[in-house]
């Protein structure tokens, strides 16, 4: 009982690391104006931060997740909102991943393109939407 109320606090832990993450990215974005050239050094250094911090509750949500399924369904789906819920936590990851393997070239060309605004935006409404969906799961 131990290792599963541990699992789940971990678990709870990356989503709280993923939204911290997410919408921090979007208040940068917002904030993008004359008073972001004065620091280009510190708001990248969020960025990048981050960007990892993305990546590390990703994985972490992944394996606690799975660890989790396991453990509680036996790897038996408990429905439709759950089934709903992996397919968009699978296409965040696919973000995550994406935006991580891309961030060097993107930094050696002079910064993101235009359109990665657009992906924290969609990141951030597929996480609010797999919280939601998990209320649905899991009552």
């Amino acid at each position: 009982m131990i290792l599963f109320s541990l699992l789940k606090t971990l678990h709870v832990l990356a989503l709280m690391f993923g939204s911290a993450a997410s919408l921090g990215n979007i208040y940068l974005m917002l904030a993008k104006g004359p008073h972001d050239l004065a620091a280009p050094g510190f708001t990248n250094m969020l960025r990048k931060l981050y960007r990892l911090t993305a990546l590390g509750a990703i994985g972490l949500f992944w394996i606690t997740g799975v660890a989790l399924f396991l453990w509680e369904y036996e790897f038996q789906s408990p429905g439709t909102a759950f089934t709903l819920k992996i397919l968009l936590v699978i296409l965040l990851s696919a973000i995550v991943v994406f935006v991580n393997l891309m961030a060097p070239s993107w930094a050696r060309r002079g910064g993101p393109p235009d359109y990665l605004s657009a992906v924290h935006w969609i990141a951030a409404l597929l996480l609010i939407a797999n919280v939601v969906l998990a209320g649905f799961a899991f009552g």
